[in-house]
C-alpha cells in the first residue's frame, strides 16, 4: 500500500494512508487517493498489475510514446533493502539482456515488507521495460503453486465470474493464438483446452482431454509444457514479470511447476517473497539467466527514521527516545513498526502545528502509550465499537481471509434465540443486521483494520484481508477455545450448505473448520474429498497430505472411507516414483480387506502392487501378486476383477517369455468380458492377444486379432482405442516388409493421437515409424529427425523403457548413415536398457550391439573379432529365454551372416538352417533372404 499520509479537510489532520477516516475527528478522508501515483492497479490478491504506461498503439509508434515516468511521481521509496532491490534490479535487466529468465527469491517474516518488495519490482520493471507485462499471485494456507498460477491465468484471459462458459472458451482461444502467433488450430485447441483445465475452466468431451483422467502424470505433463508455451509466446512477444508472494505454502509439485515456467527460452524475471526457507528451496532451481536469494534485512534505527516520515510526511522532527523505542518494540519488522506508528497516531501523540506535525515529548514520557506491538493493537481495538470489535473477533477464525457471508453466519447464529412465533414472516423479516455488517466492514476498512479483495475465491461473498497479520494472530488467541470451536463449526457449515461441495477446492476450505470444531469424522472424509480434487488437478504434494489427514481423522470402524483413503495414498506414491512407500500403503490397504474378508479390495490391492513391480521391470514379482490378486477376485466371483487380472498377468507373462501362459490368461479374460458384454474390455484383450501373436511370429493371428478389436472400438468410438488399433496394424504391416501400409497405419494414429494431445502414444507411434524407416534404409534423415522428435518426448514422460527402444533405434538409424556417434549411442541404450530392467529390451540392445560390432571382422593384431558373436549369442539366448522365437531367428540369421563374412562357412550354415527352420515354422517373410544365401552356399 502507498504510505503518503493525507489531510483531513475538516480538522487539518495528517492521517495515514492506510487511513480512510481522519484518526483525529473520525471525518471521511474520500477517496484517499496519494499525492503521487501508484503504479500498480492491483494492490491486494491475485492479479494482473497494470502500470498507467503508454497503449500498444503507443509504444509501436516508437519516438512518439511518452516518456517513462520520473521517480518523483512514483511510490515512496523502499526503505532499508538496497541490496534486494538492487537484486531485483539486475535479474531484470539480465533477462531482458540475454532473452532468458531469472529468478530472485527474497525470504524473512511476516511483515517484514514482503509485499512491498513485490510492489516495487513492479515499479523497477515499469521504468526497465515500458512495455513488460506484469503478473501477480499469492499463495494462500494449503494452496499450491498452481492456484496463483491458475488466477493468473484468468486474469490474463479475461475471465470473470459472470463470464459465460461459451464465452470463456472462446476468450482463452484468442489470447492462445496471440501468444503462440501461429494459425495452428490444434496447436492453438491443445494449448487453449489444457490451460482451460488447468485453470478451472470446463472443456466437455474436449478430443485434448480425452483418456487422461486415470493418467494424471501424463495430464500433469501436458499442463507444464502448455503454461511453458503460453508464456514463452507472450515474453518472446513482451517481456515478462511474475510477482509470487507467501511461496512458503507452495508445494514441492507446485515448485516443480515454478521451474517449468523458468524453463522457458524468453526474457521472464520471476520474483518470490515468503518465510524463511524459501531460499533453499529456490536454490534447487536452475533458470537460465540465473538465480539470487537472499533475506529481508530488519529495519535500522535509520531506516525506522525514515519510515516515520515516509508514513508521516509532514513530520517536523523524528526524536531520538521514539526512533530507538519503535525500532526496539517493532524488532525493526516494517509491518510492527506500521501498527505502532498508527495506535500513536490515535493516541494523539503527534500534534499539529503551523510548522508540521511534532512528537509531544511529555506525553511520550509519561508511559500511558502504547510500547510493543501487543499494546498497540490491544490500543487501537479498545477503539472500536461493539460492532465492530465482535466483527475482527469472528473474522480472525476464517484466518487472514475473511467472508462477509461466514461472519453474517456467526452473527446470526450467536443472537439470542426469540420467541418462537407462528407468522414465518418473522423469521427473516429483513436484512437490517446484514447492513449493519457491511457499515461495520467499511468502517474497518477506513480504519486501516482489513482491505477488501477484488476478487473472492466463491461466488457471491465479499473477502477482506488484515492488513496486519499480527491483529489476525492476537485476536484470535484472545477467543476461548470453546468459542473457536463453535465458530468453526459454523463456519464449516455455511462452507457446506452454502457452496456446492463438489467444486474445486470447497472441500479442502471446509475440511479444516472441521477439524477445529472437533467434528473428526466430517473432516476426514472432507480431507478426502479435497485429495481426489487435488489429483484431478495434478496436485499430488498436497492430496498426499489431505490423504494423510483423512486417515489420521477417519474414525477406525469407517472402514469403507480408510480403504478409499489408502488406495488414493498408494495410487499418489506410485505416481510420484515412491514405490517403496506405495507397496507399504497398498500392504496396509491389503492387511484391512483381509480382517474384513474384503476379497474385491484385497485384489485391488494386490493388483496395484503388481504394477509397481512390473514399472520396476520385477516381471517374477509381479507375476507372484496376480496370481494371488486372481485367487480372491475368483473366490469373491468378481468376474470384473477377475478379467481386469487375467490381461494384467497376460502381459506380465508376455514380458516374461511364457507365451503359453500369456495366451491361457488372455483367452480366458477376453471369453469372460465377451460373456457379460464388456466391448471395451473385450477391445482390451484382443489388443493383449496382438501383442502375445505378434511376439510369437504368428502375424495372421495377430492381425486377426488386431482388425476385431478395431472394429469394436469404432462401433463405440473408442477413439484412444482406435489409435491403438492402429499402430498394432501398423506393426504387423512392418513385420510384413509392408512398409507403406505401416507408414499409412502410424501416421493416421498419429494424426488421432495428436488430436488427443496424448503424448505417451505420440511417442510409441514416432518411434515404430523411425525404426521402420531404418530398417527399409530410406529416407535415413528423415528416421532421425522422428526419432529424435519421439526421444524428447520419451524423455519429457520419464517413460524409461520408450527412452531405452528410442535410444535404441537412433543409434541403428546412425549407423546405417554410417555415423560416427552410432558407437556411443547404442552403447547408452544399453545402459538405459540394464537401468530399465526389462528382459526384452535387453536382448534388443545387445542385439543393436552385435549388428554395430559385425562390422570389424578382425582386431589390431589380425586375429577373428569376437565382440559382435558374443553380442549376438546373448541376445539369442536371452529371446529364447522369453520365448520371442521371431527375434531369436532373426538374430541367429545376422550371427550367420557375419561368421559368414569372416570365413566361416559351415558354422555360418549351421546359424542359417537353425535361422530358416524357425522362420519357416512361423512364417516370417525374411525366410526368402535365409535361403537364398543357403542355396549360393550349397
Amino acid at each position: 500500500m502507498n504510505l503518503v499520509s493525507q489531510v483531513c479537510t475538516q480538522c487539518g489532520f495528517e492521517s495515514p494512508r492506510a487511513f480512510r477516516a481522519c484518526a483525529a475527528c473520525g471525518v471521511a478522508l474520500g477517496s484517499a487517493k496519494a499525492t503521487g501515483r501508484s503504479y500498480l492497479a492491483g494492490q491486494t490478491g491475485d492479479s494482473t498489475l497494470v502500470a498507467p504506461m503508454p497503449t500498444e498503439a503507443e509504444i509501436a509508434q516508437g519516438d512518439s510514446a511518452p516518456p517513462p515516468p520520473s521517480p518523483e511521481d512514483l511510490e515512496p521509496p523502499l526503505v532499508g533493502q538496497a541490496e534486494a532491490s538492487e537484486a531485483i534490479h539486475a535479474a531484470l535487466q539480465t533477462a531482458l539482456a540475454q532473452g532468458k529468465p531469472t529468478l530472485v527469491a527474497l525470504e524473512g517474516e511476516p511483515g517484514s515488507g514482503r509485499s512491498r518488495l513485490l510492489f516495487h519490482a513492479a515499479e523497477l520493471a515499469a521504468r526497465v521495460a515500458p512495455n513488460i507485462r506484469i503478473h501477480a499471485g499469492m499463495c494462500r494456507d494449503g494452496d499450491a503453486l498452481n492456484a496463483p498460477f491458475s488466477r493468473i491465468l484468468l486474469e490474463r484471459f479475461g475471465v470473470t465470474p459472470a463470464s459465460s462458459p461459451q464465452v470463456v472458451r472462446g476468450q482463452i482461444a484468442m489470447f492462445v493464438a496471440e501468444a503462440l502467433q501461429s494459425a495452428d488450430a490444434l496447436a492453438i485447441g491443445e494449448t487453449s483446452h489444457l490451460l482451460g483445465h488447468f485453470a478451472g475452466v470446463p472443456f466437455p468431451d474436449s478430443p485434448f482431454l480425452l483418456g487422461l483422467d486415470d493418467k494424471p502424470a501424463e495430464l500433469r505433463k501436458r499442463e507444464e509444457a502448455a503454461l511453458k508455451r503460453l508464456f514463452e509466446g507472450d515474453a518472446r512477444q513482451r517481456p515478462t514479470l511474475i510477482l509470487i508472494d507467501n511461496v512458503h505454502f507452495a508445494e514441492d509439485d507446485a515448485w516443480a511447476l515454478l521451474d517449468v515456467v523458468l524453463s522457458a527460452d524468453a526474457p521472464i524475471t520471476v520474483v518470490v517473497v515468503g518465510d524463511k526457507g524459501i531460499v533453499e528451496r529456490a536454490q534447487k532451481l536452475s533458470p537460465a539467466g540465473g538465480l539470487v536469494v537472499g533475506p529481508i534485512a530488519p529495519l535500522s534505527e535509520t531506516d525506522v527514521g525514515s519510515m516515520l516520515h515516509i508514513i508521516l510526511p509532514t513530520l517536523v522532527d523524528a526524536p531520538e527516545p521514539l526512533v530507538a523505542a519503535l525500532t526496539h518494540r517493532s524488532g525493526g519488522n516494517p509491518s510492527a513498526l506500521r501498527e505502532l506508528v498508527f495506535a500513536l497516531v490515535e493516541a494523539k501523540l503527534f500534534v499539529k502545528t503551523d510548522d508540521g506535525l511534532v512528537v509531544d515529548m511529555a506525553k511520550l514520557q509519561s508511559g500511558a502509550l502504547p510500547v510493543t506491538i501487543e499494546d498497540a493493537i490491544k490500543a487501537r481495538l479498545s477503539r472500536l465499537d461493539d460492532l465492530e470489535r465482535a466483527t475482527v473477533d469472528r473474522a480472525s477464525v476464517m484466518g487472514l481471509v475473511a467472508n462477509d457471508r461466514a461472519i453474517l453466519a456467526m452473527m446470526r447464529t450467536e443472537r439470542p434465540a426469540t420467541a418462537k412465533s407462528d407468522d414465518p414472516l418473522s423469521i427473516w423479516p429483513d436484512d437490517d443486521d446484514e447492513v449493519a455488517l457491511d457499515s461495520a466492514l467499511s468502517r474497518l476498512e477506513e480504519k486501516g483494520f482489513f482491505v477488501s479483495l477484488e476478487q473472492s475465491e466463491l461466488p457471491g461473498v465479499r473477502e477482506y484481508r488484515f492488513v496486519h497479520s499480527e491483529t489476525h494472530h492476537y485476536v484470535y488467541r484472545q477467543l476461548s477455545a470453546d468459542l473457536r470451536k463453535s465458530r468453526h463449526a459454523i463456519i464449516a457449515h455455511w462452507i457446506t450448505t452454502n457452496v456446492e461441495m463438489t467444486q474445486e477446492g470447497v472441500p479442502a476450505l471446509a475440511a479444516p473448520h472441521l477439524e477445529k470444531a472437533e467434528l473428526r469424522a466430517r473432516a476426514g472424509r472432507a480431507y478426502l474429498e479435497a485429495a481426489r480434487d487435488e489429483q484431478t488437478r495434478m496436485r499430488t504434494q498436497s492430496a498426499m497430505r489431505f490423504i494423510e489427514k483423512a486417515l489420521e481423522l477417519l474414525e477406525k470402524d469407517d472402514v469403507a472411507r480408510r480403504l478409499d483413503a489408502l488406495h488414493q495414498l498408494g495410487s499418489v506414491l506410485t505416481t510420484t516414483g515412491k514405490y517403496d512407500e506405495a507397496i507399504r500403503t497398498f500392504a496396509e490397504m491389503l492387511e484391512l480387506s483381509h480382517k474384513l474378508g474384503a476379497r474385491g479390495k484385497g485384489g485391488a490391492a494386490l493388483n496395484r502392487i503388481a504394477r509397481v513391480h512390473r514399472m520396476r521391470g520385477e516381471e517374477a514379482r509381479a507375476r507372484e501378486v496376480l496370481v494371488r490378486a486372481l485367487a480372491l477376485f475368483r473366490e469373491g466371483a468378481d468376474l470384473r476383477g477377475v478379467a481386469s487380472s487375467l490381461d494384467d498377468l497376460a502381459q506380465v507373462e508376455r514380458l516374461r517369455g511364457d507365451m503359453e501362459a500369456a495366451q491361457h490368461a488372455c483367452d480366458e479374460a477376453l471369453a469372460i468380458r465377451r460373456a457379460h458384454g464388456d466391448k471395451r474390455g473385450e477391445a482390451v484383450s484382443l489388443t493383449t492377444l496382438t501383442a502375445i501373436e505378434l511376439s510369437r511370429g504368428n502375424l495372421a493371428a495377430a492381425e486377426t486379432a488386431a482388425q476385431a478389436a478395431l472394429v469394436i472400438r469404432e462401433e463405440i468410438n473408442d477413439r484412444a482405442g482406435i489409435t491403438a488399433s492402429l499402430n498394432a496394424l501398423g506393426a504387423l504391416a512392418s513385420e510384413r516388409g509392408d512398409l507403406d501400409r505401416a507408414e499409412a497405419c502410424w501416421k493416421q494414429a498419429l494424426t488421432e493421437a495428436r488430436k488427443m494431445a496424448d503424448r505417451r502414444t505420440q511417442s510409441f507411434l514416432l518411434n515404430n515409424l523411425g525404426e521402420a524407416l531404418t530398417k527399409a534404409g530410406v529416407r535415413l534423415s528423415e528416421a532421425r529427425s522422428v526419432l529424435e522428435v519421439a526421444r524428447d518426448l520419451a524423455h519429457e514422460l520419464s517413460d524409461r523403457r520408450m527412452v531405452a527402444e528410442v535410444e535404441r533405434n537412433l543409434g541403428l538409424c546412425l549407423l546405417k548413415a554410417s555415423d560416427d556417434k552410432a558407437d556411443a549411442t547404442l552403447t547408452r541404450a544399453l545402459e538405459l536398457a540394464k537401468e530399465y530392467g526389462g528382459k526384452e529390451i535387453i536382448a534388443e540392445a545387445h542385439h543393436a550391439i552385435g549388428t554395430l560390432r559385425a562390422r570389424t571382422l578382425f582386431d589390431a593384431t589380425g586375429a577373428v573379432d569376437r565382440r559382435a558373436e558374443e553380442a549376438f549369442l546373448t541376445a539369442i539366448d536371452a529371446f529364447r529365454e522369453l520365448g520371442n522365437e521371431k527375434e531369436a531367428a532373426r538374430t541367429l540369421a545376422e550371427l550367420g551372416m557375419h561368421v559368414l563374412e569372416r570365413g566361416d562357412t559351415e558354422s555360418a550354415k549351421e546359424r542359417l538352417r537353425e535361422s530358416r527352420a524357425i522362420m519357416r515354422r512361423i512364417g516370417l517373410p525374411d525366410i526368402e533372404r535365409v535361403d537364398d544365401v543357403l542355396r549360393a552356399l550349397g
